[in-house]
């Protein structure tokens, strides 16, 4: 009896340590929230969009274009001294050729010095020579005006003795013979003028057709001058870029390397073949992206683009929006492959993290663009994995 009531006064002790039931309208009231939470998500993931975008590299380039760095010469490339994107100085290093016509341009440019010197002073002799027949052409004018008007007043003279010797004629003052001899020397009078006349007019002419062959010769050989000058130029500034057998390409002024053509030391380059592209700092930029064959198809002219800088952390200084302004429509090959080329324009060209402080967009600066194609649920992205399933399964 004892052992019983021992037994049972210990149940009683545990079933008032084990926890107890909660009541039954904290059951409901904590179903009905789970439920309306669960409800409120799933409207969300309904209702709420996400922007669909799809993500490539982009970098600065000049809106105005950039200029090619071409090879003066066939020539191997013994070093490249820049890479894509790098700013670089006026005078800077961009690449070193190798070629055995190097060793000739000293002697081909003494061999053109001696030529300019011939053809300037041959159009010195020439322009005094020149000189001197215009002179001498300018007196025979001189004289022929004198002449024209020597026998216009001789033949003026003529005519009046004429018209005064018929009148005494008419009188019977002078006989038929002596008037018939003034008119036929009036006659003579009046085709000696005429002569001068067509004399003097083919004088000026002879001087007209002198000075414009003067012209036409003077401006073919100011021509072949300045064709000489400009090689000889050209040849200047490459023989003070080269050693021996070795010629040094510089920057002609402070810009950024946009793209390289030339990559390669012991490529062979044919004379005027660009080599890289090169762009001012202070152009206006717009971003060149390079895309993948896989999110082309989802864009289109005049999307929104988001540039994400690397010299402009987002967290500290946001992103730059933009427009996608076009797409290439065939895949362009490169030393980094096959892909597709994009042109986007900026909406600005400066970021500014704080009032007072300007830090400009420089043309080089690169990045990566999150271009904008549509917009999904989150109940759609959810379902992504499953679709993807199906249409493998189908495939």
């Amino acid at each position: 009896m004892g052992s019983q009531l021992t037994q049972r006064g210990s149940l009683d002790a545990e079933s008032e340590m084990s926890p107890q039931e909660p009541p039954p309208w904290i059951v409901r009231t904590t179903a009905w929230i789970l439920v309306g939470a669960f409800l409120f998500a799933l409207l969300i993931a309904i209702v709420m969009r996400l922007p669909e975008t799809v993500h490539c590299r982009f970098i600065l380039i000049p809106a105005t274009g950039a200029d090619p760095i071409q090879s003066p010469r066939q020539a191997i490339i013994s070093r490249v001294a820049v890479e894509e994107g790098q700013p670089v100085k006026a005078g800077e290093d961009l690449f070193v050729l190798r070629s055995d016509e190097i060793r000739g341009w000293d002697t081909q440019f003494r061999t053109l010095t001696e030529d300019l010197h011939g053809k300037e002073e041959s159009l010195a002799r020439y322009n005094t020579a020149y000189a001197s027949q215009l002179e001498i052409k300018k007196a025979e004018i001189e004289q022929a005006k004198s002449e024209v008007k020597f026998r216009e007043n001789h033949a003026t003279t003529s005519r009046d003795l004429v018209t005064r010797m018929e009148k005494l004629a008419q009188k019977g003052g002078i006989s038929e013979v002596d008037l018939i001899k003034l008119k036929l020397d009036l006659a003579g009078s009046e085709k000696d003028f005429s002569v001068a006349q067509r004399t003097l007019q083919q004088v000026k002419l002879d001087r007209e057709r002198m000075e414009t062959e003067h012209a036409r010769q003077r401006g073919e050989q100011q021509s072949e001058i300045e064709k000489l000058k400009m090689r000889l130029g050209a040849l200047k500034t490459d023989l003070e870029n080269t050693q021996q057998n070795l010629l040094t390409l510089r920057s002609p002024y402070e810009g950024v390397i946009i793209s390289m053509d030339q990559r390669t030391v012991g490529s062979f380059v044919q004379q005027g073949q660009v080599l890289c592209q090169l762009a001012r700092k202070e152009s206006k930029p717009r971003a060149r992206m390079t895309l993948n064959e896989a999110g082309l198809p989802k864009l289109a002219i005049a999307q929104r683009v988001r540039y994400f800088f690397e010299a402009f952390p987002y967290q500290r200084y946001g992103a730059v929006t933009g427009k996608l302004d076009w797409i290439s429509p065939s895949a362009v090959t490169s030393a980094e492959g096959s892909h597709f080329v994009a042109l986007g324009s900026l909406d600005r060209y400066e970021i500014s993290p704080r009032a007072g402080q300007v830090l400009p967009l420089r043309v080089g600066m690169r990045g990566d663009a999150h271009i904008i194609v549509g917009g999904r649920t989150l109940i759609e992205y959810a379902f992504e994995p499953i679709r993807q399933l199906r249409e493998s399964m189908k495939q």
